[in-house]
């Protein structure tokens, strides 16, 4: 059978809506749409084509100023985004988003545990995984946007 991703990934190529696949995945339980965001994303990771041009309308990719401010905490937390993720998190650990973004988010917003996080901080921290995940995935398939316009005109 298909990889967990590989059906939402297939449908999305297709032109389905990613609200759609949510609603009725092959699992048959609906799930979230920033799964099947994500599942596009593996998609990326395993070599296949995406029409990133149509994803960004969907999520949306970092400015050149965002990409340079994760590009910077990449090297500010030793995280290795291009490496496998269950170690080249700290210490040789898993990769964690909020030790990622510690740096973005503030020592207090990561020492918090989650129901103690305003809605503002979870919202800013969401922002902020969405654009790690276009980040991560480009850098890990060797891809440097081009920033000559902000509308993707480079992609």
């Amino acid at each position: 059978g298909l990889a967990s991703w590989e059906s939402s990934y297939n449908r999305f190529t297709i032109g389905e809506h990613p609200q759609t696949i949510a609603m009725s995945p092959v699992s048959g339980r609906p799930i979230q749409v920033n799964t099947v965001i994500g599942h596009v994303f593996d998609g990326i990771l395993s070599g296949r084509k995406v029409d990133l041009r149509r994803l960004s309308l969907l999520s949306s990719p970092p400015t050149k100023k965002q990409w340079d401010k994760l590009s910077q905490m990449e090297a500010q937390t030793d995280i290795n985004v291009v490496g496998d993720p269950k170690t080249s998190g700290k210490d040789g650990d898993s990769v964690k988003m909020t030790d990622f973004l510690a740096p973005i988010m503030g020592e207090e917003f990561v020492s918090k545990e989650f129901n103690d996080r305003t809605p503002e901080e979870k919202a800013k921290f969401g922002n902020w995984c969405e654009l790690f995940k276009w980040y991560s995935s480009l850098r890990r398939i060797g891809f440097t946007p081009s920033f000559e316009t902000e509308d993707l005109e480079g992609y």
